[in-house]
């Protein structure tokens, strides 16, 4: 896990200025007169700008000297982890303070990225070391927490993204420029295969869900897509990130058709966290969100009573996210033109509160062709009273491949087929409801260890992601 190898990776005394106790400061023994903090929970507003933090003693009988170090996620923070990212929250210093004779209290600043937004809370450690020849109070070590509360623009309906020149009427995203991450694995992977830069260059989708966080040192939701939009915002200043969501609680068809998977109040109540933590971690920030792929489309393996309370959660995500994030615009899952009829995905749509929201995103988790997803999604759009839609083009440059036995197999091979990238990612399209071609698949992600030498589903396949490449056709088909 990464923050096990930073903590690893510390010098000795400062990773014992961390994790040690007070009485191991020094000579082993608490110093009551010796050097401490002002409290063990310390707070900054952002927009301050550095946070100003004071070390004071009682003995000042004595020249003396204490060390200091603070940082970020890797290390404790309580009970918890650190959320803060150094360099995209703050800046970590360490240094050493000296305390003439007479002189009670010195201080030391702790530069503070200020993002201008609203956003979840970040924690990072601040830590006293290396007492001489007194030795350490407590607190010795406290918990800094920086504010995210700039005040937030209020909501443009017209420019939703508050982008520098507002969008001609309809399409929000036209005049945006996209997030192209450059610590994607595509990124990575293009490193040792340049091949892959014609992904890496794009803009993917940053996907979340129950696997963002609890078991890879990322605490919780917020702090999963707090982080990568602070950072995109220090990386790509002005640049709009693509998100999506893949958490609804009763998964797939397999795992939910007969809806009680998502019926304990336990298991609504997870999704509404979840929810509620992924509007704090957005906040302020501008972005564009593909809200839970596969949930539409695997509506007819529900019954009534799943049916409902899909839509219910639906509805929950869309209020909330709404009420707390003024520059999200939103798009809910509609499946692909070989799964639903066109009248059964409005009807759900309708039911999901797609009204609420800018339209609806297609061939998710398919490879249809692009014409044959734009003529379905204007379908969809006429039944919806002219709702807008994005098709992912991520993987579709070949289309379909159609299995053998349909009946038992599906419409569509999902699990890794032969494909290639479709039309790049842009806002665009040269067709009026379409508001955007995106990546939303991640081209290079397995579907699964389907055929030979497929990783498990979701983890970065190079060599799947190069045969992409090759079989790339970037023509609107």
């Amino acid at each position: 896990m990464p923050h096990l190898v930073r903590l690893a990776l510390l010098p000795a005394v400062l990773l014992g200025a961390l994790l040690l106790p007070a009485a191991a400061q020094a000579d082993g023994t608490p110093d009551p007169s010796g050097f401490h903090l002002d409290s063990s929970a310390l707070y900054v507003h952002e927009n301050a700008g550095q946070a100003v933090i004071t070390i004071s003693r009682a003995n000042t009988s004595v020249d003396a000297q204490i060390r200091y170090i603070t940082l970020g996620d890797g290390v404790p923070c309580g009970p918890t982890e650190c959320t803060a990212v150094d360099p995209y929250d703050f800046s970590s210093v360490k240094g050493m303070l000296d305390f003439p004779v007479g002189v009670a209290s010195e201080t030391f600043s702790v530069p503070i990225v200020d993002h201008g937004v609203t956003d979840a809370p970040k924690t990072l450690a601040v830590s006293l070391f290396g007492p001489s020849p007194i030795g350490v109070a407590s607190p010795d070590k406290a918990v800094l927490t920086i504010l995210n509360d700039d005040p937030a623009t209020p909501r443009d309906p017209a420019n939703p993204l508050a982008l520098s020149v507002a969008p001609p009427g309809g399409d929000p995203l036209q005049g945006a420029q996209f997030f192209v991450d450059p610590q994607s694995e595509p990124a990575n992977a293009a490193k040792s295969d340049p091949v892959l830069n014609v992904i890496a260059q794009q803009p993917g989708t940053s996907r979340y869900g129950s696997f963002s966080f609890g078991n890879n040192g990322v605490p919780d939701i917020q702090t999963a897509v707090s982080r990568y939009l602070s950072r995109a915002s220090v990386q790509a200043p002005g640049t709009v990130p693509l998100l999506a969501t893949y958490r609804i609680v009763h998964g797939l068809c397999k795992s939910g058709g007969n809806g009680r998977a998502s019926d304990s109040p336990a298991d609504i109540a997870s999704y509404h966290d979840f929810i509620d933590g992924f509007a704090q971690g957005i906040g302020s920030y501008r972005a564009v969100l593909f809200l839970e792929m596969d949930s539409i489309i695997t509506m007819p393996c529900l019954s009534a009573h799943g049916k409902a309370v899909r839509e219910g959660e639906l509805r929950y995500a869309i209020d909330t996210l709404n009420a707390n994030c003024p520059h999200l615009v939103m798009y809910l899952d509609s499946g692909a033109a070989d799964a639903l009829r066109p009248s059964d995905a409005a009807r759900y749509l309708r039911a999901s509160g797609v009204a609420n929201i800018q339209g609806f995103f297609l061939n998710s988790t398919h490879f249809d062709w692009t014409s044959h997803e734009i003529h379905y999604g204007e379908q969809i759009s006429r039944m919806l009273g002219g709702k807008h839609f994005v098709v992912n083009t991520g993987e579709n440059g070949l289309g379909p491949i159609r299995p053998r036995d349909i009946v038992h197999q599906g419409n569509e091979v999902l699990c890794n087929p032969r494909a290639g990238l479709g039309p790049k990612p842009t806002a665009y399209t040269g067709f009026r409801n379409v508001d955007m071609f995106a990546w939303t698949s991640n081209p290079g992600e397995s579907g699964g260890p389907c055929v030979p030498g497929a990783p498990p589903t979701g983890q970065y396949w190079p060599a799947y992601a190069k045969s992409l490449v090759q079989n790339a056709d970037f023509k609107v088909r």
